[in-house]
């Protein structure tokens, strides 16, 4: 934080106090200047959220159900975006790993929805199936192009494939222009780095494919209508 943060801050002050004297500036200046700012801003921004990715909220002291409940209805008060969470289970026992991994995804599809989607309505589910645990959210924004969703960079869409995979999970994206975006992630809750091991001593892989059908976008497209 110090080294990465902490040095990039210093230099947004050092390019401002130019900016603060009496001398008298051109136009092209000031602009050259707003440019290097915005970029050090940008580079701050993209520090927090990665070194944020990497601590445990103190919400998950009550589970990731009520995390992902909580954390929904605050979205829904910061932007006035409607969010429906369903979820069978009271509570889903998980490693803390897997529930800071869970949240945090479900954090950026959030913020990835209030930027771009420009949606009205977005559904949440959130389930344990047969040793896996599974996350779906969609919305009945803009959608995506699938020219989009190839950028690697895109949406913050790499950072989520990746923390998937590091956990042996699966991370789907669905959407298409004007009808909405459905992501869905799929994790075992047992069998994710050395920590969950079987009893022969091996750690087991995701073999099975999952696949994302279109049922959430078609369901929350028909409320979008009425």
């Amino acid at each position: 934080i110090h080294d990465d943060i902490g040095g990039t801050l210093t230099a947004i002050k050092c390019e401002l106090v130019p900016c603060m004297d009496a001398t008298p500036r051109s136009c092209a200046f000031y602009r050259k200047k707003s440019a290097i700012v915005e970029s050090l801003v940008d580079h701050v921004i993209d520090s927090t959220r990665r070194i944020s990715m990497d601590l445990r909220p103190g919400i998950l002291d009550f589970g990731i159900v009520a995390a992902v409940q909580w954390q929904a209805k605050e979205f829904s008060r910061r932007t006035g975006i409607p969010v429906h969470v369903s979820c069978e289970e009271e509570e889903i026992s998980l490693d803390s790993d897997l529930s800071v991994a869970i949240f945090r995804i479900f954090q950026e599809i959030l913020t990835n929805i209030s930027k771009h989607a420009q949606a009205t309505d977005v559904l949440v589910s959130l389930a344990e199936f047969k040793g896996e645990i599974i996350l779906e959210v969609a919305d009945n924004g803009c959608g995506i192009n699938p020219q989009d969703m190839k950028k690697q960079d895109s949406f913050g869409i790499r950072g989520m494939r990746e923390r998937c995979q590091q956990l042996k999970g699966n991370f789907n994206i669905l959407g298409e222009p004007g009808k909405g975006t459905k992501i869905s992630i799929l994790i075992p809750v047992q069998e994710i780095g050395p920590l969950y091991k079987d009893k022969s001593g091996d750690v087991s892989c995701l073999e099975s494919e999952f696949e994302v059908d279109q049922h959430s976008l078609m369901t929350i497209n028909d409320r979008r209508k009425q």
